[in-house]
């Protein structure tokens, strides 16, 4: 196939007010593949001017226009139109996925396109199922509770997985009701600018949807800062995380954190070995590890440790890495995002090594002059990792995993809560009662038992606990709460 087929030759716009725009300083990006770290289209940067127009444009959408006037029912339908034109274009969005993001094309167009309709599909129905509740109050009186749209929301993405995230999150912002302002990772922006024209087709009211391309040192903060912007809502890492509670002081507005991750996978000793390794390699390696729940620490019974690493060794050493197009030669590990991003690995691995763990597999450069071209880093074990390592306490992003031993249920258990983090975790085991026993007490939002990964994002998402993020998840993250009282006695008057 030719994927460059579906690339735009002009520079990707803008998209402000319903319109398609050239960015005013006319300035412009490379959007690279990282696969081989050539440029192969361009994109319009946007700065504060354009971010003030895109704004303003969202205020008087949700102020003025005719979204604030619409009903459920309305904006339900306009989704699900938005989610069969995107279903029509799903090949176009896989590649554009796979050429920006490196990653593999089959997973982008079977499984992200997938999700990403699924989440228009998820979201008209969940606009039609928002609900208050009647809470029981003193004896003539009604008391009940609204959930209402936030206004105007400002969403910042991640460049993990723009397209699939980048659409579970918009749509939730529109189910609830609210108009909103994206602003997509530099090296994650074609999906999302492209997604502008589904909503375009699909009628959205001026205003309603709109994107600003840019740094987030400029066009993050001034969302943040922004008084005419209700929300804001970031996907990344934790530092940026913490900036964004410090710009949002001044304002005193709601945020929406999902943040880092340095996920537990414990496994106990009565497992099926060959299974869970495979579970174990699975948890550290999807997207090269480029997953903020990855599984990223593997604690391993004692009594399995070596024979576990031997076979995780094994499986590590299947994988076939490559540019994600190339799936008929058997190409199943993609490239990671940037140079910069694969130095950060890289100087991870290094640390690891200088601080005593105990490389089992990976950790040296692809020398095929091919590979070399790209950001490519080979799925990478570190054993015998203490809990003081930089590899074990720092969040790598990457396809490095830190295994450490353990004999008992409370020993594994201060081991998976010795991080900062709090986002994921896995728990192993054939005895269900102390499966479930340890999950309840991992400090994170989002556990596996005897599995990895979520079998229900957008049903039922997780929330970060400890420095992995703040805020309720779900499409109630977009939303504010609002109790009524009624008087319903006539002629009644306050107490004296």
């Amino acid at each position: 196939m030719d994927p460059y087929r579906f690339v735009k030759q002009e520079p990707y716009k803008l998209y402000i007010d319903g319109v398609f725009v050239e960015s005013e300083s006319k300035e412009t990006f490379d959007v690279i593949n990282p696969v081989n770290n050539q440029p192969f289209a361009k994109a319009y940067k946007g700065r504060t001017s354009d971010l003030n127009r895109a704004i303003a444009a969202a205020r008087r959408a949700y102020d003025e226009g005719p979204w604030g006037k619409m009903s459920a029912k309305e904006r339900s339908k306009l989704l699900l139109k938005a989610g069969q034109l995107l279903a029509a274009r799903a090949e176009e969005f896989a590649v554009t996925e796979t050429l920006e993001c490196g990653k593999l094309y089959m997973s982008a167009l079977y499984y992200e396109s997938q999700m990403a309709v699924d989440a228009f599909e998820f979201f008209a129905g969940k606009a039609r199922c928002l609900e208050g509740k009647v809470v029981p109050c003193e004896a003539g009186h009604l008391n009940y509770v609204l959930w209402q749209p936030c206004g105007v929301v400002g969403e910042i993405l991640p460049w993990n997985g723009p397209f699939m995230m980048g659409c579970q999150k918009v749509c939730a912002i529109l189910a609830a009701g609210n108009t909103v302002v994206i602003k997509p990772s530099s090296w994650g922006s074609l999906s999302m600018m492209l997604l502008m024209e589904i909503f375009h087709e699909a009628g959205f009211p001026a205003g309603v949807v709109n994107l600003v391309t840019g740094s987030g040192a400029e066009i993050g903060d001034a969302l943040v800062k922004s008084p005419l912007v209700d929300m804001v809502s970031m996907t990344g890492g934790t530092e940026t995380g913490k900036n964004i509670i410090g710009v949002s002081k001044d304002t005193v507005k709601d945020i929406a954190l999902e943040l880092g991750g340095k996920s537990p996978n414990i496994v106990f000793d009565d497992v099926d070995v060959d299974e869970v390794v495979k579970w174990a390699r699975f948890g550290f390696t999807l997207n090269s590890g480029q997953v903020c729940v990855s599984g990223t620490r593997l604690i391993l019974h004692k009594s399995i440790y070596e024979e576990f690493l031997t076979k995780l060794k094994a499986e590590c050493e299947k994988f076939v890495p490559g540019d994600g197009f190339d799936y008929m030669n058997g190409v199943n590990f993609s490239t990671l995002i940037s140079k910069s991003h694969a130095q950060s690995v890289w100087n991870y691995i290094e640390s690891g090594k200088k601080e005593g763990a105990r490389l089992i597999t990976g950790g040296v450069p692809y020398t095929d002059p091919v590979l070399q071209k790209g950001n490519f880093v080979p799925p990478t074990v570190f054993a015998d990792v203490r809990t003081d390592m930089t590899i074990f306490q720092e969040e790598i992003f990457g396809p490095v995993l830190c295994v450490t031993p353990f004999e008992t249920e409370e020993e594994a258990l201060a081991i998976a809560n010795g991080t900062e983090y709090g986002l994921a975790g896995g728990v192993f085991s054939k005895n269900i009662k102390r499966a479930l026993r340890v999950a309840e007490k991992i400090k994170g939002g989002q556990i596996y038992v005897n599995t990895y990964f979520s079998k229900g994002m957008i049903e039922s998402p997780g929330t970060g606990w400890k420095q992995s993020g703040i805020g309720v998840a779900g499409i109630q993250k977009y939303m504010i709460s609002k109790t009524v009282f009624v008087d319903l006695i006539d002629g009644s008057l306050p107490p004296v």
